[in-house]
Parts: C-alpha cells; sequence; structure tokens
C-alpha cells in the first residue's frame, strides 16, 4: 500500500487529462506557445482563434470555459495557440500544463498593455526585455528579488521583425502588476491609496503595464524554458486614447514570423552543436 503525502493536495487530473486544460498526459505538442488573453480590448473573439486566422493546418486541441488550445503551422514552424483569462493566475495553469502534459519549452506572450509615457503612443509595439513582479502569483513561487528577464532567443527575431515590417516598436521592461484600477493609478470612486504610482514607474524607465508578462518570464526561467512577451500598447495615460484592437495585428505578425524565425535558428544551433544561438551558427 503507497503511503499518502497529506500534505499534497491532489492534481487536478482525471483518466491522465488535466480538468482545467482539457489537454492530456504524452500530448506532443511541439516546442512554442503564445499564450493570449481573451481581452476584448485587443481581440474581437477569442483570441486564439484571432491568431490562429494567420496560420495554416489549424487544429483544436481543447476548448472549454477558461481555455482554448490550438495547434497550426506558421511558415515551417508548428506553434500552439492557448488563449486564458486575464491576469497571472490563469496563466500560471496553462503554462504548467502546457509544460507537463505538452512538452513546450518557449512561450511567448501576445497581446494588449498600457502605458504612462509621452514617448510611447496607442497602436506601438512594446517588446518585453524584464518585467517588474509586482504581482502576486510569482511570489508565491520565488522570492521578489529574483528577476523576471526575457529570454534573448525570443527577443532578437521579434526585434529584427518589427523592424522588417518598419513599425513603431519599443524594447524594455514592463510592468506586471494585479489590479487595473487603483494598482495602475486609476482612482475608484475618488479612492486612490498609491496616487505616486504612475509617476514612481514613469521614472523607472517601466514602458508598459500589463498583468501576464512577469508570470510568464518568472515561470519560464524556473522551469529551464524561455519566455518572451510581445504587447500592442492599446491605452495611454498621457493622450487618454483607448485604442480598441490597434495594433495587435502587427502583434500578431511580428510573434509569428519571430517564432518561425526562432525555429530556424533553433535548427541552426542544434546543427551547430551549440547550446546558445549566436550568429556564428548559421
Amino acid at each position: 500500500m503507497s503511503k499518502i503525502n497529506r500534505n499534497e493536495p491532489p492534481l487536478f487530473e482525471v483518466d491522465g487529462k488535466a480538468v482545467l486544460t482539457g489537454l492530456r498526459r504524452g500530448d506532443k505538442l511541439g516546442r512554442y506557445a503564445i499564450l493570449a488573453v481573451r481581452d476584448p480590448l485587443g481581440f474581437s473573439k477569442d483570441a486564439a482563434d484571432v491568431i490562429a486566422d494567420s496560420m495554416t493546418n489549424v487544429r483544436e486541441i481543447t476548448r472549454n470555459s477558461m481555455f482554448t488550445v490550438l495547434s497550426g503551422c506558421y511558415q515551417d514552424a508548428q506553434i500552439i495557440v492557448c488563449s486564458t483569462g486575464s491576469g497571472g493566475a490563469d496563466t500560471e495553469i496553462a503554462m504548467v500544463d502546457l509544460m507537463q502534459y505538452g512538452g513546450v519549452d518557449t512561450f511567448l506572450r501576445i497581446g494588449t498593455s498600457g502605458t504612462q509615457r509621452p514617448d510611447l503612443n496607442v497602436g506601438d509595439i512594446v517588446i518585453t526585455s524584464g518585467a517588474v513582479r509586482d504581482e502576486g502569483l510569482t511570489k508565491e513561487y520565488i522570492d521578489a528579488c529574483y528577476p523576471a528577464i526575457a529570454s534573448y532567443e525570443l527577443m532578437l527575431p521579434m526585434i529584427e521583425s518589427a523592424q522588417a515590417r518598419s513599425l513603431r516598436y519599443h524594447v524594455g521592461i514592463t510592468r506586471s502588476n494585479d489590479a487595473i484600477y487603483c494598482g495602475q493609478g486609476r482612482p475608484v470612486m475618488g479612492y486612490l491609496p498609491n496616487e505616486g504610482v504612475v509617476e514612481h514607474w514613469v521614472n523607472a524607465g517601466v514602458l508598459n503595464v500589463e498583468r501576464e508578462t512577469a508570470a510568464i518570464l518568472t515561470l519560464a526561467q524556473l522551469f529551464h524554458a524561455r519566455g518572451g512577451s510581445i504587447c500592442t500598447v492599446c491605452n495611454s495615460s498621457i493622450t487618454q486614447k483607448v485604442g480598441v484592437s490597434q495594433g495587435i495585428d502587427d502583434a500578431i505578425a511580428v510573434g509569428l514570423e519571430g517564432l518561425a524565425l526562432l525555429a530556424r535558428r533553433d535548427a541552426e544551433k542544434e546543427k551547430a552543436g551549440q547550446k546558445w544561438w549566436s550568429p556564428h551558427c548559421g
């Protein structure tokens, strides 16, 4: 009779199937996954379906009230697209299940964000180099001083893709937090406990603010995967403009083209017998 560890809750799994995501143990989904929030600021329908519209050979792996997981191809790259709810908590579930059930080791967020800087406009693209972990989920995994850094192997193809399209893009630090009202400087019925929150992070050089990137980068680093994020700016505290879906097509195109380029570079790296990609691998 096996010993029961009473301190360890059971997994949300029935007959080898993850109840929350619908993924099954042994699924061979490939290396690359896009994570996108079901966000009406960016997507006119399920985010996974919007992104998959730009792909070929699309098939549905699972779809439920929490997650949609699709598989398809862009150029020669096989890519998983997973739509989630908002925030780090839903992102965690998707990432962990994709790693444990599907063997995914490369995660790219595509989505929306806000800016509080005068040099960024609605519709601009932000490619994250690192994230402020100003949210709660990642602190349950690792100390607050642990850095959330994007994989350079993901960043470089995104930058090259944005340059090739002559887009307005920026590379730098993203702030991830939980509260979109007081936490991002929006008073609730006159209540704002930290009136200096916007100025504080602008002065620190933060480019944009959203809710998921820190979770993706932190969990990717902890579990020997690669994480990255590319977001459109959909609202600006400076201009007070809200651009619903503005720039999201550019973010999707850059993300897909960047992942296809990354897949080619991964093949070059493997052929060269190198652990890390550099131009010498080609």
